[in-house]
């Protein structure tokens, strides 16, 4: 019996390398005869929304045909190819124009709570909904460390962090019904809003207050690719629990940081950080391939990581 309903791979195709299509092609079957059954193509600006030219630039981006035929082609070789978007952060590129400089809180972040980011991220979910079959879908969200102090709190002046996030957590989820999409979103700004951080090698109880208005039709996803002890792992999945009944993991195949990828490093923590997963009946997985400082990193280098980790799964 297989430890996992869906294994699968997140690949950067935004920091400074697109993949290109005949490359996925060759890398889904891969996947596929290693035992994994879905793929995210971890997209921030990176592939085409009608009526906003600006959206990709200059950047690569995958046209709505290309999307389709990935999807097809995935699809034939038994992969699911979930689409993977940002609607909070990690925007930066697209904020060097000025249509969408006008949306910008500070740093990556969007200006929440202007109807002009819920044009943008209903238009965001339309295109993905025209090119993938899928109807999961993960909206990002993470790393928005100062949201609601730029733009947000000059308008605004100080207000509950935390409340921002949800109000607009429930406005993308609102658009995502639309869609007839299923969310998954990071989990980490739950943590560093309510409890002030986020890994800790203890398990963390939320508040009263705070559980009550999490979303439960929307997945949680953990994400570590640090944690160098089963006893850190199986705490922060207990915390990840706590927060919600609805938890996918989140591991890293290293293929960031330089030019060879860290596969001792990849193969060492999610040979800990897995069976954590199976211990806590975590049943849905998927590893990250980061391009972050450049991309120079080859996304195939991580073929023996991830052929690692379908020994664990299989």
């Amino acid at each position: 019996m297989k430890n996992f309903d869906s294994f699968g791979v997140m690949i950067d195709c935004s920091r400074n390398a697109v993949p290109s299509v005949a490359g996925l092609k060759r890398f889904f079957q891969m996947l596929s005869g290693m035992g994994y059954n879905c793929a995210m193509l971890y997209t921030e600006d990176t592939y085409e929304v009608k009526d906003e030219p600006y959206f990709g630039y200059k950047r690569g981006r995958y046209s709505a045909q290309e999307l389709r035929e990935l999807d097809e082609y995935a699809a034939s070789v038994g992969i699911e190819l979930i689409p993977c978007i940002q609607t909070l952060a990690h925007l930066n590129a697209a904020f060097r124009w000025r249509e969408y400089q006008k949306i910008q809180d500070c740093d990556d972040i969007l200006l929440l709570d202007d109807e002009r980011t819920y044009e943008l991220i209903d238009r965001m979910f339309a295109s993905v909904a025209g090119c993938l079959r899928s109807r999961r879908i993960h909206i990002g969200m993470d790393e928005a460390h100062r949201v609601g102090l730029g733009k947000y709190l000059d308008a605004h002046g100080f207000c509950d962090r935390y409340a921002l996030l949800l109000r607009h957590l429930d406005r993308v989820r609102e658009i995502a019904k639309r869609y007839g999409y299923e969310p998954m979103m990071w989990e980490d700004m739950f943590f560093r809003l309510a409890v002030g951080g986020y890994y800790r090698n203890e398990t963390v109880e939320f508040p009263a207050g705070v559980l009550q208005k999490v979303p439960q039709d929307v997945t949680m996803v953990y994400w570590d690719y640090y944690g160098d002890s089963a006893e850190y792992y199986d705490n922060m999945i207990r915390s990840s629990k706590n927060l919600s009944d609805n938890v996918w993991f989140a591991g890293g195949a290293w293929i960031w940081g330089g030019y060879a990828p860290h596969s001792r490093l990849s193969i060492r923590r999610n040979a800990l950080a897995i069976p954590a997963c199976i211990r806590a009946g975590i049943r849905n997985a998927f590893f990250t391939m980061w391009g972050d400082n450049g991309g120079e990193c080859p996304y195939f280098s991580a073929l023996p990581a991830l052929m690692h980790l379908s020994l664990i799964h299989i």
